[in-house]
């Protein structure tokens, strides 16, 4: 996408993180901007930043596990701003501590796979039959994970429901090309948004309660001896510390948002905010490549 200007950016996930910093980045691109995020304080905080930049903006607040607040959503953006060229489906949660798939309950699961899987599929079922029809560039920037290129033992839901969103957007980048509409998929690592703690805050006071209770997945190691108890920092720091914000290696999320526009405006089949986990890439494809053996063969 070359031209931004007067574009119309609908930014689900909008009204912190990554989402704000994407948000507010497009609109110093001079991008309309629709605030979508299920707290509606947030969303209408981030639109208040938009229009201080001069550009138009709405905020609607969107649980996107709701297909018919998703469809509410599309409405809304197209009433008041005739098309949309950008969409920016964002997102997603995690539970904190990591924990071994033996002590991830059905909440856990229906938790992640609502937001991160159907809330996906939402943004892309009623929004891209709309922008399709549309003359001109469009674009749409899904969020995966870093944690989808590499296995982070007691991350198995999570990495689960990224490489869904990476397999689906890596698909309709194809089929949406011969209609000028591109497709990203955003591989986020570890980002200072606190996105984890956050997201925690909107489960229910007994799903509060488990993740209070529920066996660290590195205790596990300790356990076996694989992690000395002196170590114990350092093994949480591999494991606990991914997406916790505090890590060394976490970057503020206001560098996101210019790099996502870029990537958009190259129209690049992904974009990455960290230098890529190539032992990890390799170890996955060579696990691949080594599976495959004709029967009596060498």
């Amino acid at each position: 996408m070359k031209d931004f200007k007067d574009r119309t950016a609908v930014v689900i996930a909008g009204g912190n993180g990554i989402g704000r910093s994407i948000a507010l980045a497009l609109a110093d691109e001079g991008v309309n901007i629709v605030v979508a995020d299920i707290r509606a304080d947030a969303a209408e905080r981030v639109r208040d930043e938009v229009i201080a930049r001069g550009r138009r903006a709405i905020a609607v607040p969107t649980d996107v596990t709701d297909l018919r607040q998703v469809n509410d959503l599309a409405d809304a953006a197209y009433a008041e701003f005739g098309s949309v060229e950008i969409l920016i489906n964002n997102a997603g949660v995690a539970v904190r501590p990591f924990r071994a798939i033996w002590d991830t309950t059905y909440s856990d699961l229906e938790y992640m796979i609502g937001i991160n899987i159907w809330g996906f599929v939402h943004g892309v079922h009623v929004f891209v039959p709309r922008m399709r029809e549309q003359a001109g560039e469009k674009h749409m920037v899904n969020t995966s994970s870093n944690g989808a290129l590499f296995k982070v033992p007691g991350n198995a839901t999570y990495t689960m429901t990224k490489m869904a969103v990476e397999g689906l957007s890596s698909v309709i980048r194809e089929e949406l090309a011969p209609y000028d509409f591109g497709v990203t998929t955003l591989y986020p690592g570890l980002v200072a948004t606190g996105a984890a703690a956050e997201s925690g805050k909107l489960r229910s006071m007994d799903e509060q309660s488990y993740d209070q209770q529920v066996k660290p997945y590195y205790q596990y190691a300790l356990d076996r001896g694989e992690v000395r108890g002196e170590d114990r920092g350092a093994g949480r720091g591999v494991i606990e510390h991914i997406g916790s914000g505090d890590s060394a290696y976490a970057i503020e999320p206001e560098v996101v948002g210019p790099m996502v526009v870029q990537a958009i405006r190259e129209n690049r089949a992904s974009c990455l905010t960290h230098i890529p986990p190539i032992p990890g890439i390799m170890a996955r494809s060579e696990a691949l490549l080594s599976g495959y053996k004709w029967p009596g063969g060498e």
